[in-house]
């Protein structure tokens, strides 16, 4: 990532929970990926996280859908994965003071970038990162 993003470190904190900032919450908030401005950051800070990536291995866990009425799907496993991404957008926005914060959802081979406000979201469609250049200029642009 470094030749796509040399201004962000990207941290695997998907086993270190935000004790810190998150230590109310009834659930844990331990995004898979922390993308910080800041080198030295370790594990799970919400306060400082630039953007926060979720990973989930089956398509029947993305949180959204291409065709139909809404663009958000209604099985059970992708109501789980957007009360998930939610709740860690959630966090990052009350942690910080900011209008809005990224995330990025990646569902085996397809990506969708999220621009998250105290509004709601704005969801791209899915991109197939191994074929399509945009997630990796979104993280060279951010």
């Amino acid at each position: 990532m470094k030749s796509f993003a040399p201004q962000l470190s990207f941290i695997d904190s998907h086993n270190y929970a935000d004790t810190t900032n998150c230590s109310s919450f009834t659930f844990s908030v331990k995004p898979d990926v922390c993308v910080y401005a800041d080198p030295t950051s370790r594990g799970t800070d919400i306060s400082t996280a630039e953007i926060i990536i979720e990973f989930k291995w089956g398509y029947c866990h993305d949180a959204f859908r291409e065709v139909g009425d809404s663009i958000v799907s209604s099985t059970d496993n992708s109501m789980d994965t957007l009360g998930q991404i939610t709740s860690y957008a959630a966090a990052q926005l009350g942690a910080q003071y900011r209008s809005h914060a990224f995330s990025v959802l990646i569902v085996r081979d397809r990506a969708r970038i999220i621009r998250w406000d105290r509004e709601g979201a704005i969801v791209t469609g899915a991109i197939n990162y191994n074929t399509e250049p945009h997630l990796a200029d979104f993280f060279h642009r951010y």
